[in-house]
This record gives structure tokens, sequence and C-alpha cells, in this order.
């Protein structure tokens, strides 16, 4: 009886180390598919601003429709691996689409990293997970016009849940609240929400600056800067 006892106990020992191996390799779902950026990759959005003129006090809106597509595969000035991007919008007349202006991304392990006008921003990293933050805009350097990027805190406000965009209803999706400051003189904000297998769905981003230190709503009383919201209208592969 002692030798089969002892036989139970190994094949027991066997088991629990065997159960141990397989939970040590749990793939952890990173969740990355929040950012799709294979190559003709697009998605087409909705895009409507307001633009404030502190030279001729002129409040400009302008609603308008643009394409973001992945066109090719390069390597950065660091030698990684980006995607260029380029932005499209549609011309009525000769009905096709027309870049003017492109960027470019980079997938890192747990981040995503997008390069616009020579400013470096870190717009998701992975796995999202609500109330966690970073450094956004670490990368930049935040002086002159672009004094009011500094120091931003990115934190996913909700991840996984459903959101309605225009028409879309889109399953799983996660919110970035990139920036939301008040002072008497400015007001910065800055939200963005991605869905898994699509991407950037939702954008909008505020930059209004004033002299009137009165109650009225910063729509009305802004002097100098921009509202701008994108909207993702139609998404897929080419």
């Amino acid at each position: 009886m002692k030798y089969i006892n002892t036989f139970i106990f190994i094949g027991i020992v066997g088991i629990i180390t065997a159960c141990k191996k397989d939970t040590d390799k749990t793939v952890i779902d990173l969740k990355t598919d929040y950012f799709v950026d294979d190559v003709g990759s697009f998605i087409v959005y909705q895009v409507d601003s307001v633009l404030y003129n502190d030279f001729t006090g002129e409040v400009t809106s302008k609603s308008t429709v643009v394409k973001e597509k992945v066109v090719e595969e390069f390597k950065d000035d660091m030698n990684r691996l980006a995607k260029r991007w380029e932005k499209y919008t549609f011309d009525s007349t000769d009905k096709v689409w027309k870049a003017f202006r492109s960027y470019y991304t980079v997938r890192q392990n747990q981040s995503i990293e997008r390069v616009e006008e020579n400013l470096r921003f870190i717009s998701i990293v992975f796995p999202p997970k609500k109330d966690l933050t970073w450094k956004g805009n670490r990368f930049i350097n935040a002086v002159d016009n672009n004094k009011y990027l500094s120091d931003w805190t990115y934190l996913f406000t909700t991840v996984d849940v459903p959101t309605t965009v225009l028409k879309n209803n889109f399953d799983l999706t996660a919110t970035i609240l990139l920036r939301d400051k008040e002072t008497a003189i400015e007001r910065v904000f800055a939200k963005e929400i991605y869905a898994r297998g699509v991407g950037l769905i939702y954008k909008e981003w505020w930059h209004l600056e004033t002299q009137n230190i009165s109650d009225l709503p910063w729509v009305d009383k802004a002097e100098n800067g921009y509202i701008v919201k994108w909207q993702a209208l139609d998404y897929g592969k080419e």
C-alpha cells in the first residue's frame, strides 16, 4: 500500500505541475485591435469645425468629409516599421478622393505613436484598462503655438463598452480623455474613442482663448482658437 500511495502522490503532483505550466502559458489579450493599421484600411469621417479668428473677429463654421487610409509601410528615422496614412477630401466635381496631407504611425509592443506636423503623440496604449493613465504628449516640445499641448495626462474613462457614433453602432469601444482644463482665459478639451477592429471612431478637440472673463459659454465668448469634431461614417479595407 505504501508503494501505491507513493505512486498516487506522484501522479497528483504531476497533474498539479502540468496545470501550473498550462496556466503559465496563458496568453494575455492586449486588445491591440483597438487600433487597425493594415495597409488598405480606411475610415471616412464627418468633420465639423468652428474657427475663431482674433485678428478679423470672424467665427467660421465648416463641415466636410475626410477619408484616412493606410497606404504603405516604411522605416522611420529610428529604423522602426511605420505606416503612412493619407488624408483625402472628396472632389464632388471630379468624383474622386484627393490627398491633401499625410502622417504616419508606429506600432510599439504596447502603444501606438502618431506623428503629424512634426508632433509625436502616444495615442493609445495596450491593453486598455479603465482609469489607466499615461503622458501622451511627452515627446512634444510644447512651446509657442503648441504650448497648450504641455503635460497632458491621457486617461481611459471607459473600456469595452458599446457606443453609437452617428448611425454606426460599435459593440466594444474605449474612451480616452486626453485633456479637460479651463482657466479664466483658456479652455482646452480633448476626447477620443476607439472601437475594436476599427480604430479611431470619434475625436473632439477644443482649444479656445479669450480676454472676456464673463460667465458666457465658451462657444460665445471665445476670441481665438478652434473646436473640431471627427465622427466615423464608414470604414473598411481596400
